[in-house]
């Protein structure tokens, strides 16, 4: 069984900074791939599980240089899981924005099964 499935509980914060609790498959899809894209791989996060997550984190040993490049190939190995499960047909962009000498900002589109663009913002990438 893959642990993000379930992880976290079904909630998130509203545009006013309520709880809210997750209604649509949708809503439930984008926190699934934000959690994949923010827990760190290979560190134990949820035991038994090295395998999920991403290497994101790892961004800042690359050259910058490769950064762009890295960015595209830690995002395709944490969210492979949902290309092989369906519920995403395929990672549609990444872009990878230097806020300041060292912090990041990563924005992905992901394509779904009936062609919607599922746009996600991921904060504090590579720390």
């Amino acid at each position: 069984m893959d642990p993000i499935i379930n992880y976290p509980s079904g909630y998130a914060l509203n545009d006013k900074g309520n709880y809210k609790k997750w209604t649509t498959d949708k809503e439930k899809l984008r926190q699934r791939l934000m959690n994949r894209l923010i827990m760190r791989r290979g560190v134990a996060a949820i035991p038994g599980y090295g395998e999920a997550g991403s290497r994101l984190y790892l961004l800042n040993k690359e050259k910058p240089s490769q950064r762009e490049r890295r960015a595209w190939e830690y995002v395709d190995e944490a969210l492979q899981p949902e290309v092989e499960m369906g519920q995403i047909t395929k990672i549609f962009q990444v872009i990878l924005n230097e806020k300041e000498a060292g912090k990041y900002t990563l924005a992905v589109a992901v394509e779904l099964p009936d062609g919607d663009i599922l746009d996600l913002e991921v904060p504090n990438v590579g720390t």
